[in-house]
């Protein structure tokens, strides 16, 4: 697993449940806000949706405005749809 940020790759804790699982749990608490791609493979291929991207705000009121932002973007893009 490996996690890029704002300030390029990190440390990320993994341990495994149970020895004989094949389950690892991995943690990283992000310290920066910012976009963070989540790159996660097994047998050094990418799992499925790897990697990820998610995107890391300071403060409630920034995820509120990007929540906004995406739910006009989002019906502006299906009303173009429905004229053509």
């Amino acid at each position: 697993m490996k996690i890029r940020g704002p300030k390029g790759a990190f440390r990320v804790e993994m341990q495994r449940e149970h020895l004989q699982d094949r389950t690892i749990i991995c943690r990283y608490n992000p310290t920066e806000p910012g976009d963070y791609l989540i790159s996660v493979k097994w047998s050094d291929e990418h799992v499925y949706g790897s990697p990820f991207h998610t995107h890391i705000f300071e403060r409630q009121e920034d995820l509120d405005r990007f929540l906004h932002e995406q739910n006009t973007f989002r019906h502006a893009q299906h009303q173009w749809r429905d004229e053509i």
